[in-house]
């Protein structure tokens, strides 16, 4: 058991460094973008790394909380017609990866609290986020839980590009033993600013601004090991996108 442990504490170290550490930025959003390009890009990447729950809807409890590293990958993003024009660099793998560490601590009332910081992987762009979930409906031994959801994002570091955004979700889980499975959906916007000013653009010119309000859907499934949780999670945004998160905690 303690040799399992010791696995699984290394793991979650690994993801965490992977998620957090400052890597040499391969690729950046290139300043001389097109308005086309841009909002293209803005679309895809702000789904992408929309900071999806990773967890059912059950509230943590007043002593319960979680820590936790994340890896999320949209497979398709360098295909992408804008990606020449909106990007500077490559992507490893032509995979668009974003890590994230953070944790989470229940409340009273069926409330829980997080905070989260990520960052675009190789790339120049890190986020921090504050959410905040509401067990509406709390499940019991055969009900399921219903949960409502609130998430705000902005980037804390970047180079051209500044992303805010917010979400709003409903989450519906079960627990079952060890596993948990859950679905979800909601309404995302997110606000897309371009700094043009290192492309030698007028300053009269302006930066390229753009917004963008759309519909999420996602499934997941919970293994509640006693160290740690693994849960792995598929979303419907802009793309289909993929991730896993290791937490622990109680």
């Amino acid at each position: 058991m303690r040799i399992e442990r010791r696995r699984w504490f290394l793991a979650l170290a690994l993801l965490a460094a992977l998620a957090a550490a400052p890597a040499a930025s391969a690729w950046s959003v290139s300043p001389s973008a097109s308005r086309a390009d841009f909002e293209a890009f803005h679309i895809r990447f702000a789904s992408s790394v929309y900071a999806y729950p990773r967890h059912g809807a059950a509230p943590l409890g007043l002593i319960g909380f979680d820590v936790w590293a994340e890896l999320a990958a949209d497979e398709g993003f360098a295909d992408e017609p804008f990606f020449d024009g909106a990007i500077d660099g490559d992507l490893t793998g032509d995979l668009l990866l974003f890590g994230r560490v953070g944790a989470r601590k229940g409340l009273p009332g069926g409330i829980d609290v997080g905070l989260s910081y990520g960052q675009a992987l190789e790339g120049d762009l890190e986020l921090a986020t504050a959410e905040i979930g509401w067990a509406i409906v709390d499940g019991g031994l055969i009900s399921p839980t219903l949960g409502l959801r609130l998430t705000g994002t902005r980037t804390i570091e970047s180079g051209a590009y500044e992303l805010d955004q917010y979400g709003a979700e409903l989450i519906l889980s079960k627990g079952f033993a060890i596993l948990t499975p859950y679905v979800g959906g909601g309404v995302v916007y997110s606000e897309g600013r371009l700094d043009r000013g290192a492309a030698g653009v007028a300053e009269e010119a302006g930066a390229f601004e753009t917004d963008d309000t759309r519909f999420v859907a996602y499934a997941g499934l919970t293994l509640n090991l006693v160290l740690p949780k693994i849960t792995v999670e598929v979303e419907h945004g802009e793309a289909v996108t993929g991730a896993v998160r290791v937490a622990f905690g109680f």
